[in-house]
């Protein structure tokens, strides 16, 4: 294989839908390889590779993992194409070494920005900003959000002790280091809800600080945050997921994500203000909210917190079906959400993260 290619496609036969192949090569080299052709050569200095073949065929797994193990492609960045964005298709992608998946066929200029981030290491560039501390964080928290996630979706006990530990990092990390290092090097984790989960946890530390809450408090803000949504292990991926808007009745389902972590955590005798924020955390001042219509005093005083941290954290993030919003954007849209958020908490919260380049927690 020639130093010129850049992009590397492994592919079997049986896959359709590969219009992104004409995208890709308007900007770079592009190769395709049969998933049983493929040799240390033909991964040896390139930029991506991207893997489109069935992951639900035992007879391309053994292939996959061979050329993953080679020592070559390593340090090359590989985007797996998923054909039904199934749990199983995900966890296989993530077990193999996926560097990102994503749902094809999706939105043209969100693949092509996928491409670009994966191809310019911006991922990997964030990483190296971090500090011993923020690493740490990072890499623990992750660990521990996966594992919760998964256990509460099979039924398992969901560790308290773990979730307080990995907490209880962020927390000395952001005292340490500040946040916005940390905030933009979650950006880059593929699965929106253990992103999410983690965003409102940072949000949810620095404001905490702010407010110069108590150790104990700022420690229950920073586990509330983590999860908050734990109730959407409950929700099929199949919606969780979906790479474009919700029908109603999806979003029925999805709206029942409070309840389900209200259960959860009752279950495993949670205190009482995580079951709060998991369960009201989508309620809003005027009744309107979701799911008991509870308003005005009603509504805890850290839950209206973590409210504030959910809703910026889901204005400002990146989905298949809508573009991120600027923080300073995203405040703006929170200011107007006079009686469903606390106005003058939002106020005080624009100082977490205006300017983003500015850690009030540094």
């Amino acid at each position: 294989m020639t130093g010129n290619s850049q992009v590397v496609i492994i592919q079997d036969s049986g896959l359709k839908n590969k219009g992104y192949i004409d995208l890709i090569a308007r900007d770079h080299d592009v190769r395709q390889i049969d998933i049983n052709d493929v040799s240390p050569q033909d991964v040896t200095n390139i930029k991506l590779i991207i893997i489109q073949v069935n992951l639900i065929d035992p007879n391309s797994i053994l292939p996959l993992k061979r050329i993953m193990a080679m020592p070559e492609r390593r340090n090359i960045p590989a985007l797996f194409l998923l054909q039904e964005f199934s749990r199983r298709e995900i966890v296989q992608a993530t077990t193999l070494g996926a560097a990102d998946y994503t749902l094809y066929p999706c939105p043209e200029n969100d693949f092509i920005h996928l491409i670009d981030t994966l191809i310019n290491n911006e991922k990997g560039k964030a990483w190296e900003k971090l500090s011993p501390a923020q690493e740490e964080a990072l890499k623990v928290s992750l660990k521990v959000v996966e594992k919760t996630f998964h256990n509460a979706s099979k039924g398992l006990e969901v560790s308290q002790t773990e979730i307080k530990d990995s907490c209880n990092l962020i927390i000395e990390a952001t005292a340490k280091d500040g946040l916005t290092d940390w905030m933009n090097a979650i950006r880059f984790h593929h699965d929106y809800t253990y992103r999410h989960s983690m965003m409102v946890c940072g949000y949810l530390v620095s404001f905490g600080m702010l407010l110069q809450v108590r150790k104990t408090d700022l420690q229950k803000l920073a586990v509330g945050g983590m999860m908050h949504d734990i109730g959407k292990a409950m929700v099929p991926l199949s919606i969780l997921d979906k790479p474009s808007e919700l029908t109603d009745s999806e979003q029925k389902t999805i709206n029942k994500h409070p309840l389900h972590g209200k259960d959860i955590l009752t279950r495993e005798n949670w205190d009482e203000v995580m079951i709060d924020i998991a369960c009201h955390h989508h309620e809003q001042l005027d009744g309107t909210g979701y799911p008991h219509g509870l308003a005005g005093t009603e509504i805890t005083d850290i839950t209206r917190l973590a409210s504030i941290a959910d809703v910026f954290s889901s204005l400002s993030d990146k989905r298949p079906y809508k573009a991120a919003m600027t923080a300073e954007d995203a405040i703006t849209a929170m200011l107007k959400m006079e009686g469903q958020l606390d106005i003058p908490l939002v106020k005080s919260f624009r100082a977490v993260v205006l300017p983003m380049d500015a850690d009030i927690c540094k």
